[in-house]
């Protein structure tokens, strides 16, 4: 089975770094879908996350980019993770 190519999106200002963080939140959102993923390590790259795009519009932006690339909801996973207090979590 061949892997789908997505697009994650990104703000033009972002700087190789902060695509990098951004990259590492994404990934984190798919794989507490698909996988699983520790809440320690799901928490931390969202915090990162926030520190790279505090904005409320532009995470907006964002989460409704990445939804209609995905078909994930960022803002559900955060909202799941902070629902959820063990140590591993996966929407299913």
């Amino acid at each position: 089975m061949q892997e789908k190519s997505v697009e994650y999106p990104l703000m033009p200002e972002w700087d190789v770094a902060e695509i990098i963080v951004a990259t590492d939140f994404y990934q984190a959102v798919e794989k507490i879908y698909q996988t699983g993923i520790k809440r320690a390590e799901f928490l931390s790259k969202y915090r990162l996350f926030l520190e790279l795009e505090p904005a409320k519009m532009i995470q907006k932006q964002l989460d409704k980019r990445f939804k209609a690339a995905t078909g994930m909801s960022i803002y559900a996973a955060v909202k799941y993770v902070s629902e959820h207090q063990e140590n591993y979590l996966h929407i299913s």
